[in-house]
């Protein structure tokens, strides 16, 4: 019996290094994603015994190597450092398959790579060249919607790309529409982010499609929409409205790899439209449910004088002198609402009776008194609107010229946000804003200031002009309510 044994043996034997052999791949490029595993693959035909050939990966022959197999035995000291621990051969030259797995796939990874066979011993050898891009695919994009004006800015975003993707806004039927902005930002990782908008102004009847394209792989990742008219602001019986009934319909997602994790980012872009239409509500409560205070009569500066029923502020000095204390204003010609606001939204009216000189806003109750004298403006703790003679100025840090007319402008309107730490100033009679300031402190009280050439301010008790009605209110909070309730 031993000798069909040994015949056997003989026959499975790999062939002896002597001769020609040939190294081929089917694949001359391949494309593999950040973050995968890919193989490269590489044949040895026939298949031959390790012992005294040398299989060698690289990117350039004079550069250290991606792997190198010795006589069946791996060498890793002249291995490129990124490569450590990440690369393997699937099998070997006794099987004829030098398939190169690749791990973790970096963007560096990115390269040309040369399967190397050589037999020491003859000094026969032969290579095959394989092509390697890596991609990387983007994740779910963000919509973000708001109004500039009467009109509607639709602004897109997505992350994680590589190459550069082909950003396109399209209508239903596939006809591209021109972006107002196309960005694209370097992350810190090496991918791509891009950016673009696009202004609606007016009702757009057709569905939009915005989205970035692969260039390699030529996958998608976009959004379906549809714009409602009831976005745009529109005229009301009594008034311009300061802000419509946002309406969004999302008519679906189009979305190239659907996985958990780009889920998720939808459930996070309808939060942000909760917490949007959360805003709106808090506006238009506050509106229609105006606070009223009156000045305080015991801090506003002996210059000025303050009425019987406490609504009205005087350029003039009240009939008896007042009593000074610690708490009253002695260096400007200022006065304080005998109310303090700590959170919430709230909303009030002052009526520009007469006068050249006045500032209406908000400032903090520890705002100086007394002492030398000093400008208006936040770094004081102070944030108003005011007129100098012909003048109308936001004081901000950098101070900004309001659009008003002195003939036309009779009232101002201010809405304090704490949950936002602003506050804005309106034309009630048009709802058009005048100006936003941020980062407004956490307690203020009502701030006022008369000039020399001022006259008299009034706080309005009846607020005619309303934004919308009650009914508005309700259907805003019943949809902010079926957006809660969305569970993905």
């Amino acid at each position: 019996m031993a000798g069909p044994l040994l015949f056997l043996s003989l026959i499975f034997l790999p062939p002896p290094l002597s001769g020609q052999f040939h190294v081929t791949s089917p694949n001359k490029q391949l494309v593999a994603e950040l973050g995968s595993n890919v193989s490269l693959p590489c044949t040895l035909s026939p298949p031959l015994s390790a012992d005294g050939l040398e299989v060698r990966w690289f990117h350039t022959i004079y550069s250290p190597h991606v792997y190198l197999l010795k006589d069946g035995k791996e060498d890793k000291e002249q291995q490129r450092a990124e490569y450590n621990g990440r690369v393997s051969l699937l099998k070997g030259p006794e099987s004829g398959d030098l398939t190169l797995s690749l791990h973790k796939v970096q963007l560096s990874d990115a390269n040309n790579y040369v399967c190397f066979v050589e037999n020491k011993t003859s000094g026969v050898y032969e290579e095959a060249f394989i092509q390697l891009d890596v991609v990387g695919e983007g994740s779910l994009p963000t919509l973000d919607i708001s109004l500039q004006d009467s009109s509607v800015l639709l602004s897109f975003s997505s992350s994680g790309w590589y190459p550069k993707p082909q950003m396109q806004w399209e209508k239903s039927e596939g006809v591209s529409i021109a972006p107002n902005s196309v960005a694209y930002l370097n992350q810190s990782d090496g991918l791509f982010r891009v950016e673009s908008s696009i202004l609606l102004k007016g009702p757009y009847t057709d569905p939009l499609y915005c989205r970035a394209r692969h260039p390699i792989t030529g996958r998608d990742t976009g959004i379906f929409l549809r714009i409602s008219g009831d976005l745009f602001p529109h005229v009301s019986p009594w008034a311009y409205a300061f802000v419509s009934v946002f309406i969004l319909m999302l008519a679906g997602v189009g979305v190239a790899i659907l996985c958990a994790r780009r889920l998720l980012n939808e459930k996070e872009m309808l939060t942000s439209k909760v917490a949007h239409l959360s805003s709106e509500m808090d506006w238009r409560k506050a509106v229609m449910q105006p606070v009223y205070f009156m000045f305080n009569p015991d801090i506003t500066h002996p210059e000025l004088s303050v009425s019987t029923d406490c609504l009205s502020l005087y350029n003039k000095p009240p009939v008896s002198p007042p009593r000074m204390n610690k708490v009253r204003f002695e260096t400007e010609r200022c006065c304080l609402g005998d109310y303090t606001f700590s959170s919430g939204a709230h909303y009030w009216e002052v009526e520009l009776i007469q006068g050249e000189e006045w500032a209406v806003g908000v400032a903090s109750p520890k705002v100086q008194r007394k002492g030398a004298a000093y400008m208006f403006g936040p770094q004081e703790k102070i944030w108003c609107v005011c007129r100098f003679v012909e003048t109308f100025k936001a004081l901000d840090n950098t101070e900004y010229n309001l659009d008003v007319t002195a003939d036309i402008f009779k009232r101002v309107g201010v809405y304090l946000n704490l949950t936002k730490h602003t506050v804005s100033f309106y034309d009630p009679t048009t709802w058009k804003h005048l100006y936003t300031f941020s980062d407004v402190s956490q307690t203020v009280q009502p701030f006022f200031w008369l000039g020399t050439r001022g006259g008299e301010v009034r706080l309005r008790k009846q607020i005619s002009e309303r934004v919308e009605s009650r009914k508005d209110v309700e259907e805003m909070t019943e949809q902010a309510g079926l957006l809660e309730n969305v569970s993905l």
